[in-house]
């Protein structure tokens, strides 16, 4: 867990602000706000740009600059305003529309009910599968052919429904400070503490398998209990007992509207504290206390 109200590592300044760029576009902005004396300038001698004045600093001094003049609730504001500049939050204000669109093009399609055809990286599964079915190749092929179309647009579907959410969160909350960069591991700061955004397509099939025909009943009724079972049924590989933001698919088919009304009834201030148990290969069994926010989409 990582917490930014006091102070700021190097690290965490190039996972919140990014990339050279956008680090240079932020000091610009501070330093109008709250002159910073370490800040360097030259004025370009040439070119279409002859005469602008621009940052002389190197690499390893601009991230220094902006450790050593971070100020939260300052800075707060600012990377707020340089993120609804991104294509991600333009995205996300503009999903109502490209849903509607993407949506009648799987209607036109006669694809079926929005759902996976098969579980990502199972591919090679599904047609093994169809394979052993007594049906001639032309059909088997337009198995395969159908299943792969609804793979892409499902996955095409999801991109805009996930910037859409993205861009509900950080409207939600004036106390979410979204990362700029796409490093793994931090989404969003809210209240100073960093959390990884992370979309689960179920509640995990042990969740489903113990509650059985019960399972949605029991996701909807206990949000704190969906968040336990995936973080104690995650793949090792990927293991982490970090602050997370987990936003889980109940059903697959959920509207903008529906999500919209779900996010707006979030408590996106206050996290639940989950405890669970994880059985790691080498270290055996071993209990962690994370907080997490849980947003269950369903209809």
């Amino acid at each position: 867990m990582e917490y930014i109200k006091s102070k700021l590592s190097d690290d965490l300044a190039r996972k919140i602000v990014g990339n050279k760029e956008k680090a240079t576009e932020y000091l610009l902005c501070l330093n109008n706000i709250k002159p910073i004396s370490s800040l360097k300038f030259k004025t370009i001698s040439r070119g279409k740009n002859a005469g602008k004045k621009v940052l002389d600093l190197n690499t390893k001094e601009l991230w220094k600059v902006i450790v050593d003049s971070w100020d939260y609730e300052v800075s707060k504001k600012i990377i707020r305003d340089i993120f609804k500049k991104t294509d991600k939050y333009k995205s996300g204000k503009e999903a109502d529309n490209a849903m509607e669109v993407l949506i009648k093009e799987w209607q036109s399609l006669k694809l079926g009910d929005i759902a996976w055809p098969f579980s990502q990286g199972a591919f090679d599964e599904f047609v093994q599968r169809v394979n052993s079915e007594k049906e001639n190749g032309f059909i088997k092929d337009e198995k395969v052919k159908v299943a792969a179309v609804k793979y892409r647009r499902i996955k095409e579907i999801n991109t805009v429904r996930n910037d859409f959410i993205e861009t509900l969160i950080f409207e939600k909350n004036n106390n979410i400070l979204p990362t700029l960069s796409h490093r793994r591991g931090v989404d969003f700061f809210i209240n100073g503490v960093s959390f990884d955004q992370k979309v689960a397509k179920s509640p995990t099939n042990e969740f489903k398998r113990h509650f059985k025909d019960e399972w949605r009943k029991e996701a909807i009724k206990k949000p704190e209990l969906v968040a336990e079972y995936l973080y104690k049924y995650q793949d090792e590989g990927r293991f982490g007992a970090d602050p997370r933001l987990l936003v889980v698919y109940i059903d697959e088919d959920v509207s903008i509207d529906k999500i919209r009304e779900i996010i707006n009834n979030t408590d996106l201030n206050n996290p639940i504290e989950i405890n669970f148990t994880y059985k790691h290969k080498v270290q055996g069994e071993k209990n962690y206390k994370v907080p997490c926010f849980v947003i269950l989409l369903h209809n």
